[in-house]
């Protein structure tokens, strides 16, 4: 595969390392707020239906989906040509540091709710 090509991939890696960071992870944190919320899982909150089969039926597959993107640029790092690594250090490290911090407060709402 020609250099150019190689280089044409990149702001498509470089956009799923965005989409995973200004959208997936925000909101994986108010869904793991929302699901461990007792309030939300009972008809006194005022939440509507479609909103609480929403968050159970998507938390997970976006979790999941969260993951898969850490562990690709995890490879892409490994992979990646000297001058590129840098760059898909810096966004494995944050990715890797938001991922944390999602199931840090996912698990500190789950022991304050004990």
């Amino acid at each position: 595969m020609s250099e150019g090509l190689k280089d044409a991939a990149l702001p498509a890696k470089f956009g799923l390392a965005g989409f995973s960071l200004f959208v997936g992870l925000p909101v994986l944190v108010g869904f793991s707020v929302l699901r461990e919320t007792p309030v939300f899982w009972r008809n006194e909150g005022g939440y509507p239906i479609w909103l609480r089969d929403f968050v159970l039926t998507t938390y997970y597959p976006i979790l999941l989906l969260n993951f898969i993107v850490v562990t690709l640029y995890g490879v892409l790092l490994v992979s990646a040509p000297p001058r590129m690594k840098r760059a898909f250090l810096l966004q494995f490290v944050i990715l890797t540091l938001m991922t944390g911090g999602v199931l840090f407060s996912m698990i500190w709402i789950i022991l304050d709710d004990i």
